[in-house]
C-alpha cells in the first residue's frame, strides 16, 4: 500500500469542502455537544451543520450533537463526524447514523425556510406596483389643509388693522386731500373772499382733478417711482415684521 492509500482513507481535512449547500439560519439556534462543550448553528442541510463551538473542535474527532429547530419544529438527536475545524471554533460537521425520518424533517424544515424567504423578499420586490411602494398610500390620513400664509401683514395703526395696500391709499388720499385744501386756502387768500357755492364746489373738483392727475405722473415708474403712501406702507410692513420677530425669537 502506497502512503498515498493512507492518506486517501482519512476524512477530508479541508474546511467548508462541502457535498451539499447549506442554509444559513437567521435567528439563534444552539447546539449540545459533548465534553460540556455547545455552540451556535450557522448553517445546515440535510447532510450537516457547520457551527461555532465554545470550545475548539478536532477534525475527524466524533461528537454527539443536540439541537432543536423551530417553524416548524424539529428535534435532533444524533451522532457527527467533523470535518473541518479552525482553532477559533468554527467547524464543520457531517451526521453519521442519522434516521431518514429526521433527513427528512431536515429537508423538509429547509424548503420552508426557502420559500418563507421566497415569499418575504417578493412582497418587497421592485416590480410591485408603484402605489404601493410609495410612503402615504391611499389609506394614509389626509393632508392637513393650512390656511394660505400672507404675503404682507396688516399694519397696525392705533386701532385699526389695515392691509398695505389700503393703507398706502389712505396716506396718499391725505396727502392729496391736503394739497388741494393748501391750495383752495391759497385761492381765497387770493381773491379777498369766498366765492359763491357752485363756483367753490367747481374749483375744489377742478383742482382735484389736476392735483390727481400729476400725483400720478410724478410718482409713476418713469418719474419718481413709488408713491408716499406705498413706501410708507413698505417701511411700516417691514418694521412691525422685524418687531414681531425680535419678540418671537428673543
Amino acid at each position: 500500500m502506497t502512503p498515498f492509500a493512507g492518506a486517501a482513507a482519512q476524512p477530508s481535512l479541508h474546511p467548508r469542502r462541502r457535498g451539499q449547500p447549506r442554509f444559513p439560519l437567521h435567528s439563534l439556534a444552539y447546539v449540545r455537544l459533548e465534553s460540556n462543550n455547545g455552540g451556535i448553528i450557522r448553517d445546515l442541510t440535510e447532510s450537516g451543520i457547520a457551527l461555532q463551538a465554545v470550545s475548539p473542535l478536532q477534525p475527524g474527532e466524533e461528537v454527539g450533537l443536540h439541537f432543536d429547530l423551530f417553524s416548524p419544529r424539529v428535534r435532533i438527536n444524533t451522532r457527527a463526524q467533523v470535518r473541518w475545524a479552525d482553532p477559533n471554533g468554527q467547524a464543520g460537521v457531517s451526521f453519521t447514523d442519522l434516521p431518514e425520518r429526521l433527513r427528512k424533517a431536515l429537508r423538509d424544515w429547509v424548503l420552508v425556510q426557502m420559500l418563507t424567504a421566497a415569499a418575504v423578499s417578493g412582497r418587497d420586490s421592485i416590480f410591485a406596483p408603484l402605489d404601493t411602494q410609495l410612503v402615504l398610500g391611499t389609506a394614509a390620513r389626509p393632508a392637513i389643509a393650512l390656511p394660505a400664509p400672507r404675503l404682507t401683514p396688516d399694519i397696525q395703526w392705533g386701532f385699526l388693522a389695515l392691509s398695505a395696500r389700503t393703507f398706502s391709499i389712505v396716506v396718499d388720499t391725505v396727502v392729496l386731500l391736503s394739497a388741494v385744501l393748501v391750495f383752495a386756502i391759497s385761492s381765497i387768500a387770493v381773491m379777498g373772499a369766498v366765492p359763491p357755492l357752485p363756483i367753490t364746489v367747481t374749483l375744489f373738483a377742478a383742482a382735484g382733478a389736476i392735483f390727481v392727475a400729476a400725483y400720478h405722473l410724478i410718482f409713476s415708474e418713469f418719474l419718481c417711482g413709488a408713491s408716499p403712501g406705498k413706501r410708507l406702507a413698505k417701511a411700516a410692513a417691514t418694521a412691525q415684521e422685524r418687531d414681531i420677530f425680535e419678540v418671537r425669537f428673543r
